[in-house]
Formats: C-alpha cells, sequence, structure tokens
C-alpha cells in the first residue's frame, strides 16, 4: 500500500460532458486533489504537466479519444506506470480491448456509482478500500 503521507493524491478526470465532471470531482474531492479536463487536443501533455497519481479517461470524445490520448501518457517514461481508468459509456467488446491494447489499467462502464467508483480509485492507488 502507497503512503501519501498528509497529501492527497492527485487524481485528473478527463470527459466532455461537464455534469458528469462536476459528479465525478464532488465524490472524490474529499480523499483526492481533483482536477477535472474537458478534452481537447494536447491531453497528454496537459496531464504529464499535472503529475497525477491517477487518470480517470473517458473513451469517446470529439476533439481526441481516450485510447489515443492513454497511448501518448503510456510512451512517456513517466506514463509508463501511471494507473489510468477507462471511465465510459461504452461496453462494446473493441472499446474494451482498445483499452487493453492502449494501456490502460481498468475499464468501467457508465453509469457508475459513487461507492464502486471510490473502491477502484482506493484499488488502484493502492489504498484501503
Amino acid at each position: 500500500m502507497k503512503n501519501y503521507g498528509a497529501t492527497k493524491p492527485k487524481v485528473v478526470v478527463v470527459d466532455d460532458e461537464k455534469d458528469f465532471l462536476r459528479i465525478i470531482e464532488s465524490w472524490l474531492q474529499e480523499r483526492y486533489s481533483v482536477t477535472c479536463l474537458p478534452g481537447g487536443e494536447g491531453l497528454a501533455e496537459e496531464i504529464r504537466g499535472l503529475e497525477p497519481d491517477l487518470v480517470l479517461l473517458d473513451a469517446h470524445m470529439p476533439a481526441q479519444s481516450g485510447f489515443d490520448v492513454c497511448g501518448r501518457l503510456r510512451s512517456s517514461p513517466d506514463g509508463a506506470y501511471l494507473p489510468i481508468v477507462f471511465l465510459t459509456g461504452s461496453n462494446a467488446d473493441e472499446d474494451f480491448l482498445r483499452h487493453l491494447d492502449a494501456g490502460g489499467s481498468r475499464y468501467l462502464t457508465k453509469p457508475i456509482n459513487r461507492r464502486e467508483l471510490l473502491a477502484a480509485v482506493a484499488e488502484e492507488l493502492g489504498q484501503a478500500v
């Protein structure tokens, strides 16, 4: 189990749905330092600059897919072991396989409940649930 000391682990949430971002942020903010990003170009670089401990990433966004972002993050040394959890509305088999190919750590489908999300984040960060 990783010890974060007195600081909260940093979680970056990327999704093109602003209402969804607000909900996820409210669920996570008690235990984590949360940064929400609405998608767009240059996401991998922006995420790397934030130095997160974990990324929650939507698979399907208009400007750039989460699969592409994940692949770019994985291609850098600092992103090789970063937990990247796909949180998406798609339960298609091909999307699940694409998340594996891109290097995703976990694949969760929407709608998701608070307890399931908090448990997955804690587990990926090596924390007690």
